[in-house]
């Protein structure tokens, strides 16, 4: 397995390395360990004299300290990683540190492109809180990446997915995801709600299509994992955190759409913060022609 585990250096982002060492354990493989620090700098002053250039001095020394500053904690990141691996006895696993300077999206959707992990891990909040984990990149990235993408809140504090919310819209990529998040999440084998926010409950067709998506997986091996939910809703945030809390989940995930973000989902009636909201992690699948 490949995880691109992407960090800002903050303590509170060390919470992504006990779900890469859980995610990594069975089977071993690769954590590329991520950082893009802003080299971009301008800093001008019309004072200067001629011939002496704030943008060629300043600038270049700025970057360089960056860069100095940002392979020390790098370095640091990466010793605290693999002492983790190392208390945990998994010996399988390369640590990979990789450093960029630029745009911290762009080179993480870059990156991805060229090393195609087979997740994505990150915070949802960043240093100071303004940093490339917020969660408004998080959200950004869930739409635009290939790949699956897990994004842990700020201060969350790791524990077993026993039991996993996976909502639905009966979209024609559900049975594929649903077997990409058994498949996932196979290690610790929880129970997966997969749920429809019904905000009509006359609405004949979602009982049906429901029907058909629990028959899909009526003879598969891990059928007895599934859970099948019609949730009559009249505000989705608060119908989701009722179900999140009441079923004690610990991860909600589904299919991210590049043209409206959640709109494949639950088309109008659902906004992305009523997930982020939930303060727990999120998993991410891109829609296949998005």
């Amino acid at each position: 397995m490949k995880i691109l585990l992407a960090t800002d250096f903050s303590e509170e982002n060390q919470m992504l390395f006990p779900y890469a060492i859980d995610l990594i354990r069975a089977t071993g493989g690769k954590i590329m360990l991520f950082h893009a620090y802003m080299d971009q700098i301008v800093l001008g002053d019309m004072n200067f004299p001629d011939g002496f250039s704030a943008d060629t001095y300043f600038n270049r020394e700025l970057r360089t300290e960056m860069k100095k500053q940002a392979t020390e904690h790098m370095n640091e990141k990466q010793q605290q990683l693999q002492q983790l691996l190392t208390q945990n006895n998994i010996p399988n696993v390369v640590i990979e540190p990789v450093l960029k300077g630029g745009s911290p999206e762009f080179e993480l959707l870059e990156l991805t492109e060229t090393e195609k992990p087979d997740l994505i891990l990150m915070g949802t909040k960043g240093k100071g809180r303004k940093a490339f984990l917020e969660g408004s990149i998080a959200k950004s990235l869930m739409s635009k990446v290939n790949v699956p993408l897990l994004a842990i809140p700020e201060n969350y504090t790791w524990r077993t997915n026993n039991d996993i919310l996976y909502a639905t819209n009966f979209g024609k990529f559900e049975i594929s995801t649903i077997h990409q998040l058994i498949e996932l999440t196979k290690k610790h084998h929880p129970i997966i709600h997969i749920v429809h926010l019904l905000f009509d409950p006359k609405d004949q067709r979602a009982g049906l299509l429901m029907n058909e998506l629990e028959q899909a997986f009526a003879a598969a091996k891990d059928t007895k994992r599934l859970r099948f939910h019609l949730v009559e809703a009249k505000h989705a945030a608060t119908a989701l955190q009722e179900f999140t809390e009441n079923h004690a989940i610990s991860l909600a995930a589904f299919i991210a759409n590049k043209r409206s973000w959640l709109h494949y989902i639950f088309k109008d009636k659902v906004g992305k913060e009523d997930f982020f909201q939930l303060g727990i992690p999120l998993l991410a699948f891109k829609c296949p022609d998005s």
